[in-house]
């Protein structure tokens, strides 16, 4: 990761030490910031060998990791996920967001919970400075086990994430009708503190961040619902997870986090 010695540069939360008025970039939920629209790498049509689900997919080459969004032909609050990255000796985490803004949208991570399972979790972003707690709301994850799995080396989430495209939310059902929305990315090597827990503490980001274009046209297919068909019953939030405060925003903070369009060098491959 770069030095936060630009002044654009921003990531999604920070902690403050104890003692020192500076704020270290010690910790980040998804998406340190984005890129214009010209830097952001497009999706690419992926077939899951497990289960034959068309998902449009955006990897990075170095980093290696991958998210995949499949869609219904129409416009739906629905959609199919699979978060798919390498580990670190059974530690790390990856995550996305399905806007641009820092602050306000549903967010999402997933990492290996230390007894060969994966949890999964939403957080919402209030201001940088503290750690997005979990929340909750009229949005659920439903795993789809046959797709699903993790070992020492690699993680592979897939899922149906009911009611999570909402205009609140960040990204709205009417706007998957486009043909392409920015989404964003985070990957970490370091173990997160608590790792069976939902609310567990994400480490910074130190394998990479970036944003990518989504090619949502390409994304939509009338085998969808034989597809969600697949998944498994929704999983409940933790027990001190906060309600999700509305107005999720969407389309980027312009210029304020422009300086972000790469990872500052250390997974820039992956942007372009």
């Amino acid at each position: 990761m770069p030095q936060h010695s630009h002044s654009a540069r921003r990531s999604w939360w920070s902690r403050r030490m104890p003692g020192s008025s500076a704020t270290l970039n010690t910790s980040l939920l998804l998406l340190a910031a984005l890129a214009s629209p010209s830097a952001a790498q497009t999706t690419t049509a992926f077939t899951d060998q497990e289960t034959g689900i068309q998902f449009q997919r955006f990897f990075g080459a170095k980093s290696g990791f991958g998210f995949g969004i499949a869609l219904p032909t129409a416009p739906s609050t629905s959609f199919i996920g699979q978060l798919t990255f390498p580990l670190a000796r059974g530690a790390g985490w990856g995550g996305f967001s399905l806007t641009g803004d820092m602050e306000g949208p549903l967010l999402m991570a997933a990492w290996p919970d230390g007894a060969g399972g994966i949890v999964s979790s939403f957080r919402q972003a209030a201001n940088e400075d503290d750690n997005p707690p979990e929340v909750s709301g009229g949005f659920a994850v439903r795993p789809i086990a046959a797709a699903t799995s993790v070992n020492a080396t690699f993680l592979s989430y897939t899922f149906l994430c009911e009611g999570c495209l909402d205009a609140s939310l960040g990204l709205s059902a009417a706007e998957t009708a486009g043909a392409a929305v920015e989404m964003g990315w985070a990957l970490g090597s370091r173990a997160v503190g608590n790792q069976a827990s939902t609310a567990a503490v994400l480490n910074f980001h130190n394998v990479g961040f970036g944003d990518f274009k989504a090619n949502l046209a390409a994304a939509r297919s009338a085998e969808f619902d034989t597809w969600a068909a697949l998944a498994g019953d929704a999983l409940a939030p933790g027990a001190g997870a906060q309600p999700f405060s509305g107005g999720g925003g969407g389309g980027g903070d312009g210029g304020f986090d422009s300086g972000d369009e790469d990872d500052g060098g250390n997974d820039s491959d992956d942007d372009d």
